[in-house]
């Protein structure tokens, strides 16, 4: 208020609203993900690949380290059935921060 006052109307205030009870989250754009699919017929090596690709290409940061390096580590030693689950891991959930809470 003071700011307000001594700067007048000709600086607006900016801020952030964060958690605000008035917020309507009309502003909130949410990107459906297709659903995730198994490729039983993929090929192994086809998949490790892939699988290394989108351990390093994620939607943050810290999961593209995080996953990055296990798949890195992991990915050659892992059977079908072991890739299908790490699949899945990686690709099911509909938000990075799902993973990131979990693997931290």
């Amino acid at each position: 208020a003071l700011c307000r006052h001594l700067l007048g109307p000709a600086f607006p205030l900016r801020g952030y609203r964060g958690d605000s009870p008035t917020d309507s989250g009309k502003d909130l754009l949410e990107i459906p993900l297709p659903p995730w699919q198994e490729r039983p017929d993929e090929p192994l090596e086809t998949k490790r690949a892939r699988l290394l690709y989108e351990s390093r290409k994620r939607g943050m940061l810290e999961n593209c380290i995080l996953l990055s390096l296990f798949a890195k580590e992991n990915l050659n030693h892992m059977n079908e059935q072991q890739l299908n689950l790490y699949d899945r891991l990686i690709n099911e959930p509909s938000n990075d921060w799902d993973i990131y809470y979990w693997a931290t």
